[in-house]
């Protein structure tokens, strides 16, 4: 029994790290500026690096989509890899929430200037 465990743990993960391998989390590789004190353009500039992260964090979640979808739900652990893309998922929502309202937050104290 033991032993089924353990090998069904190590075919799960490594079944895992190869099904969701295309799926690359996109890197945020900007700081949001103080709305205070950010320029016109610096909050242009921004603007579209917020959109361009959002997009790719679409593309992140539609390829967690698409992998989830080649896996059989006849494997017995179809039900673990799906909570796993889920976790992916979500985490992606809620990383996207969270820079949205602090692009949100900015560009309210930029247009109050």
């Amino acid at each position: 029994m033991f032993k089924k465990k353990i090998f069904l743990i190590v075919s799960l993960l490594a079944f895992s790290s190869m099904t969701f391998a295309e799926c690359t989390y996109p890197k945020k590789s900007f700081d949001i500026p103080s709305g205070k004190k950010a320029t016109e353009a610096e909050m242009i500039e921004t603007q579209g690096k917020v959109k361009k992260f959002q997009a790719d964090l679409a593309v992140y979640r539609n390829c967690l989509d698409d992998e989830l979808g080649k896996v059989s739900t006849e494997l017995e652990s179809y039900e673990e890899i799906k909570r796993m893309s889920t976790q992916k998922h979500n985490a992606s929502v809620e990383d996207e929430q969270k820079m949205a309202d602090e692009w949100g937050e900015a560009v309210r104290a930029f247009k109050s200037k």
